[in-house]
């Protein structure tokens, strides 16, 4: 049964999940903004570790109104009981989304420049509408979420419900549930039989803080005379850099700036579907205070970096960061900036810190190591999957592990 509801909700569904006899079909209300959500209803469901997940986080990441998204959010009630959430994100997907690595020379053997420049142009006229069950900000699995009462099986089924309904309701061309774990069978089976191929895609790095690291020197203790070498290094480097922990205000004063650092890196990266303002970053200081750090890295006065992290339960996550290239190197600014990442989640007693997806081999000389992610994925045009498959090579470059540790000299 559906019955339409006025915005901002923006329907209310109660369904029998497929495939799963004599169990009672959980309800699913639709909402078009976080503003709208019952918050009370929703924060039962999701614990206050999980920042991407709550109305808090939603609302922030809304305001600063990143390019070519939209949003949509799931609360499934089982007897008027809210027992599930799930966070959406659809964007208008182009192949000018892809970075620098985009048919690269060699990516299509036989072709010429010319072919190669008048294939990207083709491409680049190409458009798609991409839902996302997750967010597209951050990598984890921050799109779902249940209350262990209601089971992994039937609260997956639930979701892969509303997935449906939001594909065909949007005309999402593509839909994808990201950044999941190999371990979550349930999902795999509830996902795999409403109709979504699992991907594999590039790990995410994380670094295991030892119960033994009380300072950032029993860290370096721990590393090889190489690696250790490397980081007094990039330490000494880093000398004439002033360190300052930015306030809301202090990060709008300085908004051109930010976003200039941030589009710096922003353009280099290898996938980049939506972009945010500094007023991201304003907007996320104003809502989660002291668990989102903003620092800033001056020299002279002038903001060379930034550097941003959030902290999530017993899990630091580091996060955007913003560089000035031309004195990267001279300043060693992002090998300090992970350097900052490692000694704050230290410092503050974290368990694990999240690095994320990039630069692999250089967060694997930290220490961090590789944890798969698979994607879920199904496509409404049958010519995009193939094409989709052909273009992950281009943005999954290969990388070599490193072991920086002396157990492993």
């Amino acid at each position: 049964m559906q019955t339409a509801m006025k915005s901002p909700m923006v329907a209310r569904y109660a369904r029998t999940p497929g495939g799963i006899p004599g169990t009672k079909g959980l309800h699913f209300e639709l909402y078009s903004t976080a503003e709208a959500l019952p918050e009370a209803d929703w924060n039962t469901v999701v614990d206050a570790g999980h920042v991407f997940l709550r109305p808090v986080y939603l609302r922030a990441l809304e305001r600063s109104r990143p390019e070519r998204m939209s949003f949509f959010y799931a609360l499934f009630r089982d007897e008027g009981r809210p027992v599930a959430v799930a966070s959406f994100q659809c964007v208008d997907f182009g192949m000018d989304c892809f970075g620098p690595n985009l048919l690269p020379e060699g990516a299509a053997p036989g072709t010429s420049f010319f072919v190669r420049a008048q294939l990207k142009r083709v491409l680049g006229r190409m458009r798609a509408r991409v839902l996302i069950c997750g967010n597209l900000f951050v990598c984890g699995p921050h799109g779902f979420a249940h209350r262990p009462e209601v089971g992994a099986e039937r609260a997956w089924s639930a979701l892969a419900e509303a997935v449906e309904v939001l594909q065909t309701r949007e005309r999402a061309t593509m839909v994808l549930v990201k950044d999941l774990s190999p371990e979550a069978l349930e999902t795999t089976r509830a996902l795999a039989r409403a109709g979504l191929d699992r991907v594999q895609v590039e790990p995410t790095m994380v670094l295991t803080v030892r119960p033994t690291w009380k300072r950032f020197e029993d860290y370096l203790g721990d590393l090889t005379t190489r690696y250790r070498a490397q980081a007094r290094r990039a330490r000494r480097q880093f000398e004439g850099v002033e360190r300052r922990v930015m306030s809301a205000g202090d990060i709008a004063r300085l908004s051109s700036k930010v976003e200039a650092l941030y589009g710096a890196v922003h353009q280099r990266s290898r996938l980049r579907p939506s972009r945010v303002s500094a007023s991201y970053f304003v907007h996320l200081k104003e809502a989660l205070g002291d668990a989102f750090d903003f620092v800033g890295y001056f020299e002279g006065g002038e903001l060379r970096a930034f550097n941003t992290r959030l902290r999530a339960g017993d899990e630091l996550e580091s996060y955007y960061l913003g560089l000035d290239y031309e004195h990267n190197e001279r300043l060693a600014l992002y090998f300090n900036a992970m350097l900052d990442d490692v000694e704050h989640g230290i410092l503050t007693g974290a368990h694990r810190i999240q690095l994320g997806r990039t630069s692999l081999e250089r967060k694997s000389a930290l220490g961090a190591e590789p944890v798969d992610l698979n994607l879920f994925t199904r496509h409404r045009e049958p010519l995009l999957y193939p094409l989709a498959r052909s273009l992950l090579p281009l943005v999954q470059p290969k990388w070599t592990a490193r072991h920086p540790f002396r157990e492993h000299a």
